[in-house]
């Protein structure tokens, strides 16, 4: 068994600071009815454990993971005597609970299938820094936010909807937006392309861009159209119908919604003073 509880003291200002990290070989029967005053990342390395939260029961398996937030009580154990072994983290920050929230951290998360070779580095990391009491405070901050974030892409790439993983749904109807965003696109023609229903596509569109797949397109218009007003000479009529808006009047609400300035005053407070 290998761990690692730093004193704190002046990593508390840091957004992430490590409050203990270790290797449990073998791990023990925990029982916290009161949950932790960290928040906790625990993944399986070897043998097999039984996890018991919020009413549900699940299966601790190779690669599978799991957070918790602080407070939420929880159990688990080996399933066999000696042959169960937990590489775990538990972490604190003063706006931490909000901010994983938003990454979708919030209360209890948990896949059986989740750990792959860079998380499993990464974590090995930030137990390595954790040895040097002098420089490895931030070191470990800023791993451990490395660490929750492929976390979190795992989670994202492991998602299933109808058949369909989020990262598959997303990567076709991206790509062609990127490409085709002066056209007529519609929302139909996006989720046929990802072979779900709108109402389906569209949720997940949600859930992975944080926003809806039209502003999506209405971002990465407005995106060229700021490049072409600082780069090139065409009228705003001509960029923002090279963009997909035929009404000059519409293109500017649009751009000045997205972007916070009209598109003549982009233009002109970078030395051009042409208009429509």
């Amino acid at each position: 068994m290998e761990w690692i509880y730093p004193i704190l003291g002046k990593q508390k200002c840091l957004p992430f600071y490590l409050s203990g990290v270790g290797v449990a070989e073998p791990e023990y029967h925990v029982r916290r009815e009161e949950g932790l005053v960290s928040h906790q990342l625990l993944y399986t390395k070897s043998g097999k454990g039984h996890l018991l939260v919020g009413g549900g029961s699940y299966e601790l398996e190779p690669g599978s993971l799991f957070y918790l937030g602080p407070g939420i009580p929880h159990e688990y154990y080996p399933l066999k005597d000696g042959e169960w072994t937990t590489c775990w983290v538990v972490f604190r920050g003063e706006y931490l609970t909000a901010l994983l929230k938003g990454l979708g951290f919030e209360g209890f998360v948990y896949d059986k299938n989740i750990v792959n070779e860079k998380i499993e580095n990464i974590f090995y990391q930030i137990l390595k820094a954790a040895m040097d009491p002098i420089h490895g405070d931030e070191r470990c901050s800023m791993l451990l936010y490395e660490y929750i974030m492929n976390i979190r892409q795992a989670l994202q790439e492991n998602q299933k909807y109808g058949g369909h993983g989020a990262k598959d749904i997303l990567r076709r109807a991206v790509v062609y937006i990127n490409e085709n965003y002066a056209d007529d696109i519609t929302l139909e023609e996006l989720a046929g392309m990802s072979g779900v229903t709108k109402q389906h596509f569209c949720r997940v569109f949600k859930e992975q861009m944080r926003m809806r797949p039209m502003e999506y397109l209405a971002r990465r218009r407005m995106a060229v159209a700021r490049n072409m007003l600082l780069t090139t000479e065409e009228s705003i009529a001509q960029i923002g119908e090279a963009v997909g808006y035929d009404n000059p009047t519409y293109f500017g609400m649009v751009f000045k919604k997205y972007e916070g300035i009209a598109p003549t005053d982009c233009r002109k407070r970078h030395g051009t003073s042409l208009t429509w």
